[in-house]
């Protein structure tokens, strides 16, 4: 199974976009928020409430190729099953948001932040919690600019709404709450893999 052709043709082709939106999230964070010398409560706002929205921009347009009938039909007539292609893409976009992530929580640490392990997977759960309201959406409705709004309106929800979202609230870490986090991630990979069921449903009919 040519796994790592599969993985190289998709960032070439597919990711490239996602990838660049990503890498100038990283460089423009410290300049909207300061970067420098953060306490554990301050180090957690740009990344659980910026850095996260990666998430957003990788798993998302996990679909999109094939939302394009023609695209669709050259990939479905190859021998390699698009579930198998689908699932490549997916473990692609969340090990890539996951390097992003530690990264920039490296780059914090190195302008004295205190960025601890349990802020780096915070923020990895709200990127795939987001990530994964997209990517359902997506198979849910074959429409990209949907799938991108669904995640991002949760996003703004959760500036009105607060702590009244309970265990789905992503901003908890700024009163260093971590249990959202165990739910965010528990459901964000539970609706990763629902979103690859429904898509494999989908084309055997």
């Amino acid at each position: 199974m040519p796994v790592l052709d599969i993985a190289k043709v998709n960032l070439k082709h597919n990711s490239v976009l996602s990838v660049s939106v990503s890498v100038a999230m990283l460089i423009i964070t410290p300049i909207i928020f300061g970067t420098a010398n953060l306490d554990k409560a301050a180090a957690s706002v740009p990344l659980e409430m910026f850095i996260c929205l990666v998430g957003i921009v990788m798993l998302t347009p996990i679909f999109q190729p094939e939302q394009n009938n023609e695209i669709a039909e050259l990939v479905f007539s190859k021998y390699i099953s698009t579930n198998i292609v689908y699932f490549i893409r997916t473990f692609c976009a969340v090990a890539l948001l996951i390097l992003f992530i530690c990264i920039f929580g490296i780059y914090m640490k190195m302008h004295s932040c205190e960025v601890y392990l349990g802020l780096i997977i915070g923020t990895i759960a709200n990127a795939i919690f987001l990530g994964s309201l997209g990517m359902i959406t997506s198979a849910l409705t074959e429409n990209t600019i949907i799938a991108y709004m669904i995640p991002l309106v949760y996003y703004v929800i959760n500036y009105g709404s607060g702590s009244r979202l309970g265990n789905f609230y992503l901003f908890s870490l700024r009163t260093l709450d971590f249990r959202p986090k165990i739910w965010l991630i528990i459901v964000g990979i539970l609706l990763i893999f629902l979103s690859l069921i429904i898509e494999r449903l989908k084309n055997k009919f």
